[in-house]
């Protein structure tokens, strides 16, 4: 029973590791490490191509990729064996099946593969080297926000393309009745007649097909402008779901912050949603200065994890404050200049409540203005001011 539990001790600190995006320093390291690969291994693939290169450090590369293909398939695997301890996860076979047959399982399972070693077989599939590029994707969170933007908006861009659809076949029927006769070459069909309706609705225009004739060139000046008027639609569409989906992300973020912090976890979902519209989320390294003495006040700070060293830089010893407290708040109070100097000992993760706000969320909420005005009144008797 005991190797079991370690057994399974083990999967959930790994998948800790490789999937949680706040994993600590380990999760960092692993997150740093993996994405370096990536570039290594993307990289090397990049200068094989280059053909005075490739032929003289062709060797050298070839096992740089196999190095790479190497550990990329290690984490494959890695990432099986995990699949088991995802959250909610009934039936480990099933989650490690979805995983498998998932895009990013597939991405991953061709990384895994050595096709630098393919040409000593007499298969040409180097061009699949450059796939780990892909694998860049699950460590950048703009893509998530597009997908999720694109799966928001679908139904309205599916709409948009439709109508672009019957755009590009209408305007290049048109322009292959009036140049049919003049440019049998080029407008010869509807079908041909269409490349030069995709160049010119995307307004590329290549200039490789053109009209020559007065009512093609006519429509040729319609079929550009009602391209710009046509695919600015989806553009603003997918730009404003875009940054919605940033908004909704952060907001989630900070959530779950405010919902760390002891002085927030009497409040009901209503309030907490209130308060997290107000904060903002912050990190701090390790040795990072937040708040300098003598400074004029603009913000205050809770603490979310982490721990931050107070100097009053008087002969009174430093103190130190943790998880769950607050600072900042007597200059803001007071209205004064700020007291102390505050320093993080160690990375912190802040919830920052600026002074524009700090009023209005007082006044929002009068039992969190009591904790914070005696918190303040107690310090403040501690310094004697």
């Amino acid at each position: 029973m005991s190797e079991t539990l370690r057994h399974e001790s083990l999967r959930a600190g790994a998948h800790h590791l490789l999937t949680r995006e706040e994993g600590g320093s380990g999760g960092l390291a692993m997150r740093a490490g993996l994405v370096l690969l990536i570039v290594v291994s993307v990289t090397t693939a990049v200068l094989k191509s280059v053909p005075q290169i490739g032929s003289e450090h062709g060797s050298l590369l070839d096992a740089v990729l196999v190095v790479t293909s190497v550990a990329f398939a290690v984490e494959y695997l890695l990432r099986i064996w995990i699949a088991a301890a995802n959250p909610g996860a009934a039936n480990a076979l099933r989650e490690r099946l979805n995983y498998v047959l998932s895009l990013p399982g597939l991405v991953d399972l061709i990384a895994a593969i050595p096709f630098s070693l393919a040409s000593h077989v007499g298969v040409n599939l180097d061009w699949l080297e450059i796939v780990p590029i892909f694998k860049l994707l699950r460590h950048t969170a703009a893509f998530q926000f597009m997908v999720e933007a694109v799966y928001s908006e679908r139904r309205v861009l599916w709409s948009a393309a439709v109508l672009m659809l019957v755009l590009l076949v209408f305007q290049s029927s048109l322009v292959y009745y009036f140049e049919r006769e003049a440019q049998p070459d080029k407008y010869g069909s509807i079908p041909e007649a269409m490349w030069w309706g995709i160049v010119t609705l995307t307004t590329v225009g290549y200039g490789d097909v053109t009209p020559v004739t007065l009512w093609g060139r006519i429509a040729g000046g319609l079929t550009a402008v009602m391209g710009l008027c046509m695919f600015a639609i989806p553009v603003g569409i997918i730009a404003s779901a875009f940054i919605e989906a940033v908004r909704r992300r952060e907001f989630v973020d900070t959530w779950n912050l405010v919902a760390k912090v002891p002085l927030f976890r009497t409040l009901d979902a209503a309030r907490i949603a209130a308060v997290a519209g107000v904060l903002r989320a912050r990190r701090a390294e390790r040795g990072e200065r937040l708040i300098r003495k003598g400074d004029q006040a603009d913000s205050m700070y809770f603490i979310v994890s982490g721990d931050v060293e107070v100097d009053q830089e008087t002969s009174a010893p430093k103190g130190r404050l943790s998880a769950g407290e607050f600072f900042g708040e007597i200059a803001l109070i007071a209205d004064r200049a700020r007291t102390a100097t505050i320093t993080a000992l160690s990375p912190c993760k802040l919830l920052l409540l600026h002074k524009d706000d700090f009023e209005s969320f007082m006044d929002a909420h009068p039992d969190l203005k009591d904790a914070v005005r005696v918190a303040a009144q107690r310090r403040l008797e501690e310094l004697k001011l």
